[in-house]
């Protein structure tokens, strides 16, 4: 468990909710439900503020107004969670893939993934209701009772805690291994055309990227 300090970014694109440095587990009930933590619930709404007082005509202003995300599957048994204005950053990766893949795994990954998407407006207790297909997308049964929300920047991700924490094994043993060449700049080079610093925000990762 344990809550990292939670840290609501205004760098990088200002079009879009940014939510980093948070994990909680977090109690299901029966129905399918759980609570937003209250600090993350009132980072969140700074954020969708801030993005408000920036967006374009385009969007709709009860968007930035209520607390409401869309739930999409993700990859490894994982639910993402996208604040409503960056609900495109998942769009935009299935109207733009990557070339060389196969067309048409594109459209029945397209076809799954957009069958499964809701919209979820959380009630007054800040609680959200995890949709069937979703939780079964990510094998959360009538028998998981927590679950664990983890920060990605430009969304979140709800899993079973036990996946969580597996991968958190895993995912120390690769910040090892790159870590010195995205971070240290003693050991990291710069690239010589781009002008790039060698500490680079994003460390050279694409964080609008949801397969990352």
């Amino acid at each position: 468990m344990g809550v990292a300090e939670l840290l609501a970014g205004d760098n990088g694109d200002r079009r879009f909710v940014r939510l980093f440095g948070y994990q909680e587990s977090v109690s299901l009930d029966t129905r399918g439900r759980f609570r937003l933590p209250d600090d993350l619930a009132a980072a969140v709404q700074r954020e969708l503020g801030r993005v408000g007082r920036a967006a374009d005509a385009d969007m709709p202003a009860a968007a930035y107004e209520r607390l409401s995300f869309y739930l999409a599957p993700g990859t490894r048994k994982r639910i993402f969670v996208y604040p409503t204005p960056n609900a495109n950053l998942a769009v935009r990766r299935f109207e733009n893939p990557p070339p060389g893949m196969d067309p048409e795994t594109i459209r029945q990954a397209r076809d799954y993934f957009f069958s499964r998407v809701r919209f979820v407006e959380a009630d007054k207790q800040n609680r959200l209701v995890i949709p069937e297909g979703l939780r079964h997308h990510a094998g959360i049964d009538e028998q998981v009772q927590q679950i664990t929300l983890v920060a990605q920047n430009y969304w979140l991700t709800l899993s079973r805690t036990e996946l969580v924490e597996q991968r958190v094994a895993e995912e120390q043993e690769a910040f090892e291994q790159v870590a010195p060449d995205l971070l240290d700049p003693v050991y990291r080079t710069p690239p010589e055309s781009s002008g790039i610093p060698p500490s680079s925000e994003d460390g050279g990762r694409n964080e609008t990227d949801p397969e990352q």
